[in-house]
């Protein structure tokens, strides 16, 4: 292999890492803004699970003192049944 083969195949070598070099640099472009989408989701998503767990705390509370509030009103009721009752 002549001098100038040796160089036309070293010119293409050159050429097609300059190319694969341009392709890696556009697939780590994209896969950047790939994982930066997943973050931005992930932590949207982490604020949507930390409301929905305020409010199912919420409601957990407001259940706990409407039973409690009916309980105290079915032993008040309990108590004027048993007053009338034991009065008659």
């Amino acid at each position: 292999m002549s001098t100038e083969e040796r160089l036309l195949k070293l010119e293409e070598f050159a050429s097609d890492v300059r190319e694969h070099t341009r392709s890696v640099r556009e697939y780590t472009k994209i896969l950047t803004e790939m994982v930066r989408r997943h973050d931005e989701r992930l932590d949207e998503h982490d604020l949507s699970f930390r409301e929905t767990d305020r409010a199912l705390a919420a409601l957990t509370d407001a259940q706990i003192r409407t039973e409690e509030t009916i309980n105290r009103l079915a032993s008040k009721i309990d108590r004027l049944a048993d007053g009338r009752s034991g009065g008659a």
